[in-house]
């Protein structure tokens, strides 16, 4: 995959944003091609010219094609603005693309992908870069207002968008709410958890998105959420709400997933949502730690090495993770590594019908986060 994504490059001049038909298009917001490719490269996948990758992922994030290429689809829509203001504002109406406005949710994909562009640039020893991409990387911090601990709107001169209603539908947010797009800060959860107030303000925002029924998992946007709990000290939150998606969200009947494949992302969320872990933030090899709905899964590595997580129990609906051993030693961490994961070894989760609230709860259990957990 980053093969092809690099020759798209090569031959057209520019890193595709959403290649779709063989083609640059402008169907849909952020610049993830280049998380894709930094994924794969921060896990020690190779095989393809980093050199190269970097330089197509650097010019998407700095530069803007000459308008007939723009207008076919190459390059981040409305990047001057982000560039110039540090966010989209609402005074640029971003024309040129299919979707046009959702200057918020624009904000917040191009915020996570230049956290990404600087974890790539650090790899490959470019410490100016890293430095310029990380500050860039907190800009999701000009889109969430801190008075009401919501994405919303904002104008260049600061103002905010009025009036606001976190579950309405307002243009500046792409196929979705407020309320949901203020969870699309992956690479920062700590930074936003302080944003709006605390892990106690953070965990009844979460519980308040689900239990108004906010939560969409038929769109990508909300994937991560369920998993979120892990930051804030509930982790048996992720787990109840993990499994409730899978009971809910993916039924053996016709039309039996929320919406369409798309991709194969809905397909990919319950596979590796199975195993009992999900990538939160790709472009950082962690996983966050979920509920696993197997009592044994193998995950076999490239030379012979196999990682198993055995969960005696959880394919009869114990779902909370009473407590746990990697590789014989006691585990209390939310998150597991890649690298833990392929080099091989054996996580044992001890699993109950109800919930333990002490298990992954401290502060140093939380996955990490552009601002550390304190």
């Amino acid at each position: 995959m980053a093969q092809s994504l690099i020759a798209m490059g090569r031959q057209g001049g520019w890193l595709p944003i959403y290649p779709a038909w063989n083609s640059y298009t402008q169907e849909m917001i952020g610049d993830h091609a280049a998380v894709t490719i930094a994924d794969a490269y921060l896990k020690g996948i190779r095989g393809f010219d980093a050199a190269e990758a970097y330089r197509l992922m650097r010019q998407n994030a700095m530069e803007t094609p000459a308008h007939e290429w723009y207008v076919d689809g190459r390059g981040r829509r409305a990047l001057d603005s982000y560039l110039r203001y540090g966010f989209v504002p609402l005074e640029d109406p971003v024309r040129d693309a299919f979707h046009r406005g959702e200057q918020v949710s624009r904000t917040l994909e191009y915020a996570y992908d230049d956290f990404v562009l600087s974890r790539m640039a650090g790899a490959l020893g470019k410490s100016g870069d890293e430095k310029m991409f990380l500050a860039r990387a907190a800009n999701y911090r000009n889109v969430i207002d801190p008075a009401v601990g919501f994405a919303r709107g904002r104008h260049a001169d600061g103002s905010w968008a009025t009036p606001f209603d976190p579950a309405g539908k307002y243009p500046y947010i792409t196929e979705g709410l407020p309320f949901q797009y203020t969870f699309f800060v992956p690479q920062d959860v700590e930074g936003l958890i302080r944003l709006v107030g605390g892990r106690e303000a953070f965990i009844d925002k979460l519980d308040r998105l689900f239990a108004g029924k906010y939560y969409d998992h038929g769109n990508e946007p909300s994937h991560h959420i369920a998993y979120l709990y892990d930051y804030a000290g509930a982790p048996w939150k992720t787990q109840q709400r993990v499994r409730q998606v899978m009971e809910e969200q993916y039924l053996d009947q016709a039309a039996g997933i929320a919406g369409n494949d798309d991709c194969g992302q809905m397909s990919a969320w319950y596979v590796i949502s199975a195993l009992g872990f999900y990538s939160v933030a790709p472009g950082t090899p962690v996983y966050q730690i979920g509920t696993p709905l197997f009592d044994e899964a193998v995950i076999h590595n490239p030379g012979g090495r196999t990682f198993t997580i055995e969960a005696p129990g959880a394919a009869a609906g114990r779902r909370y993770i009473q407590s746990a051993r990697l590789n014989g030693k006691p585990f209390t961490r939310t998150w597991i590594s890649h690298q833990e994961i392929v080099q091989g070894g054996e996580l044992v989760l001890v699993m109950g019908v109800e919930p333990n609230r002490n298990w992954g709860a401290r502060p140093t259990d939380a996955p990490p986060s552009l601002t550390a957990a304190q």
